[in-house]
């Protein structure tokens, strides 16, 4: 990404940035700022330009106000004050047109829910030379993502990122799988399971427990297609909630995957305001974003096929 390129897209969308703005304390913005880390894990190999996406139905977001504007400046803040990367935050769906996504390393899906890459009447007023009608344009857009992620762009997606475009299956196959709703909002034991794994040096090896809003996944979700990084303890969490669907204990909560020559990252931490100050969940998240730029190099394997 050629950074004046980024400077540009920057002041394109600084009229858009303020979706979430508002609903950040100042109290709150010190605490992520203290929690940030000083230095990326790996210097890029050249400057990096990452979109931050925020979703367009703000209003209808079961996260509005409680973790996406802490979500997007902790995600500002590691790019900034690391120089990892250089953030545009937008929720303009115009950044996934040809033209405009290319110009990306990266994109962050910050907890946008809702079937955000279809365009309103209000946005077909602006893409008329790129379709007649909705269903052309969304096509279109569908399109770019995937060409995008499969060309070699890279796609870092948290929470309930993951329940966005339920009307596309595509877009939970890029992800790597389908929200089933989420058993625990509790304290729970979170296992590593790849302690090895480029991606996870932040928890030095050990186990550890957090209290969030815990995910459970189904289709298209398989170890035989993503590398599982993290997953719920089993043994030392309450599984005696109510709703839970799975009955083979495959609770995952992180891992990466390929698609094409690209690289994804997905975390289902990032429910509570709280984690959004969490030392070492923003560093993994960083280094996470720096895998999905193609900095940081980790092995995709599925699980699966990992001897």
């Amino acid at each position: 990404m050629n950074a004046r390129l980024c400077v540009v897209l920057i002041l394109i969308v600084s009229l858009s940035v303020t979706v979430s703005r508002g609903q950040l304390t100042e109290r709150q913005a010190k605490r992520i700022e203290a929690a940030v880390p000083q230095k990326a894990r790996v210097v890029p190999k050249k400057p990096r330009c990452v979109l931050i996406w925020n979703t367009p139905f703000m209003e209808q977001s079961p996260h509005k106000g409680y973790s996406i504007p802490q979500g997007e400046y902790a995600m500002r803040m590691l790019g900034e004050k690391t120089g990892a990367f250089e953030p545009v935050v937008s929720d303009d769906i115009a950044m996934y047109l040809p033209e405009n996504i290319k110009r990306f390393d990266a994109i962050l899906l910050n907890n946008s829910s809702g079937n955000w890459i279809r365009p309103t009447e209000m946005d077909m007023a602006r893409f008329a030379e790129h379709g007649s009608d909705a269903d052309e344009v969304e096509r279109l857009l569908r399109k770019s993502l995937l060409d995008y992620v499969s060309n070699g762009g890279g796609l870092v997606a948290w929470h309930h990122a993951i329940g966005g475009n339920t009307h596309w299956p595509e877009f939970q196959e890029l992800i790597g799988a389908g929200y089933w709703g989420h058993p625990w909002n509790e304290e729970v034991g979170i296992k590593l399971d790849e302690p090895n794994h480029p991606l996870m040096a932040t928890f030095g090896g050990k186990d550890f427990r957090l209290a969030d809003e815990i995910f459970q996944f189904n289709d298209p979700y398989s170890r035989q297609r993503v590398r599982v990084l993290m997953s719920l303890d089993t043994a030392k969490s309450n599984m005696t909630v109510p709703w839970i669907h799975r009955k083979d204990g495959d609770f995952a909560l992180a891992w990466v995957k390929s698609h094409g020559k690209g690289r994804v990252f997905y975390c289902a931490i990032g429910h509570r305001t709280e984690i959004w100050w969490h030392p070492q969940i923003l560093s993994f998240y960083l280094d996470g974003i720096q895998f999905a730029t193609g900095d940081l190099p980790a092995d995709t394997t599925p699980s699966s096929k990992v001897k």
